[in-house]
């Protein structure tokens, strides 16, 4: 079973169809950003509230696991640049079918 992170939306600061992540083994796929990763604290339980860690939660395009970055690491991509089926960058085939 996969690890579901919480996390916070924010389509305003995070807008780009997709993003690259400048870390060498996530580098040449495209990535979606889901938003500011959320962790509760002692009055979660009670408030119902969580407070962001200052990390963003991403997945791969074409899977679901997530995985948390830093902000400075994701680059905005443009929708053309990556292929919205394997989330390669560069990857052609959307344009062949």
């Amino acid at each position: 079973m996969r690890h579901r992170k919480n996390y916070e939306r924010d389509d305003e600061t995070f807008s780009a169809d997709a993003y690259t992540v400048n870390l060498k083994w996530a580098a040449g796929v495209a990535w979606y950003v889901l938003g500011w990763e959320t962790e509760p604290d002692e009055d979660t339980e009670w408030s119902g509230y969580e407070n962001r860690t200052g990390r963003i939660i991403c997945v791969m395009v074409g899977d679901d696991e997530h995985f948390a970055f830093d902000p400075e690491d994701v680059t905005p991509l443009e929708r053309e640049a990556y292929c919205g089926e394997c989330g390669q960058v560069g990857c052609g085939h959307e344009n062949t079918i």
